[in-house]
């Protein structure tokens, strides 16, 4: 009787040690989906891509960088996760499931791809044994940040780390413009002015995310070629950006629970879409970088039948915070008087000729199709 209950107890120590083995494991797993790096002094892409065992190539390609392209001391670089890879220029799927041994079939399977797509430099391609802990990383408490309101962001020209809010929920004009001057597209270029609001909701999603860094792909744009007037990107309402060491589909997701915001996500290219507008909208496109836009639901692209608008689930928005990002935000200026600054008016004071933003799809990077009235929706089942 004795040596059978020691038998148990050592079966249920064995039992209890297996399981925090595999908690560590997931641990570690999810550690490494969302790894990031900053940049140290003589630091260069090949030394930090042998430092985690990653391609020079799908290193900078993640960060939507070359290779050659110089590092800034102090930059947050996205490290890519495992099992993962991006075209390079000249690269054909062939290329790639030679490479990785495996068939031209399961790529396209994997990453939702027909037989006579194309892939492009930069694309973000799936390879086989990708599992992205997407799940975990959603539901995740990312911690509370250890300066509140405060934001370090990193453009293509220029960084910053500044209060953006106060104690007392009230933005500071003096972050509003340090965020201007890093949204810009060129360097040196004509002053130009971002909402506040935008810079609110920059601010939410940083301390959301435990105070992580938010590196701006792409801020302010000129209109022309794909960009039009009425693109928030024209109006300094918009950005496409990363947050270090968190997984695009968080991001997207945080954004969805907001009020009056727009949010893209891209499965095959390096950003997030987040905006400020009167009309929330929300929308998933499978494009390569720089490609034409192809919506769909998070599992896959739409098919040509489902195009149509009338074949698609509508769902409802899930907005579980909507206190977060008021539609009227407090601004400090010099003075520290406070300036109140409306996004837009709110719906019930609406009239016809005041709404001017109907299509959700002014944001894409692609063409925008004419026959496509609005964002697609996201699938209630998709994951």
């Amino acid at each position: 009787m004795l040596a059978v209950q020691g038998r148990s107890e050592h079966t249920r120590l064995g039992a209890a040690l297996i399981a925090v083995g595999l908690l560590v494991l997931l641990a570690a797993e999810v550690a490494s989906a969302q790894r990031a790096h900053e940049v140290k002094p003589g630091q260069s892409f090949s030394a930090i891509a042998k430092r985690y065992g990653v391609d020079v190539w799908d290193l900078a390609l993640e960060n939507d960088l070359q290779p050659t392209s110089p590092l800034r001391v102090g930059q947050t670089l996205r490290v890519p996760p495992r099992g993962v890879t991006y075209v390079r220029p000249g690269q054909t799927l062939s290329h790639i499931a030679r490479a990785h041994d495996c068939s031209v079939e399961t790529l396209q399977r994997l990453n939702g791809l027909r037989s006579t797509d194309r892939v492009r430099a930069g694309s973000r391609i799936r390879l086989p044994g990708y599992e992205p802990l997407e799940a975990a990383a959603i539901e995740r408490d990312w911690g509370p940040p250890q300066a509140p309101g405060w934001l370090k962001i990193d453009g293509r020209n220029a960084s910053a780390e500044v209060e953006m809010v106060d104690a007392n929920g009230k933005l500071r004009l003096k972050g509003v413009r340090a965020l201007a001057a890093v949204m810009q597209r060129n360097e040196g270029g004509p002053a130009q002015s971002v909402h506040p609001r935008l810079a609110l909701l920059l601010s939410r999603i940083s301390d959301h995310f435990g105070g992580r860094p938010i590196r701006v792909i792409s801020g302010f744009r000129e209109a022309g070629g794909y960009t039009r007037e009425s693109s928030r990107h024209v109006q300094g309402r918009a950005a496409d950006i990363q947050v270090a060491g968190v997984p695009h589909r968080a991001v997207f997701e945080y954004c969805r629970s907001l009020v009056q915001t727009g949010c893209g996500y891209y499965p095959r290219s390096v950003f997030v879409h987040v905006d400020v507008r009167e009309q929330a909208a929300q929308w998933v496109d499978w494009a390569e970088p720089g490609g034409r836009a192809r919506y769909g639901t998070l599992e896959r692209p739409y098919g040509r039948r489902e195009r149509k608008r009338h074949d698609r689930r509508r769902v409802g928005r899930n907005v579980s915070r909507p206190d977060e990002l008021p539609l009227v935000v407090e601004v400090l200026n010099k003075q520290n008087a406070v300036v109140r600054v409306a996004d837009e008016r709110p719906a019930s004071e609406q009239v016809d000729e005041a709404v001017t933003d109907e299509h959700a799809l002014d944001e894409q990077e692609g063409e925008i199709e004419p026959e496509e009235p609005a964002a697609p929706d996201v699938e209630p089942d998709a994951s």
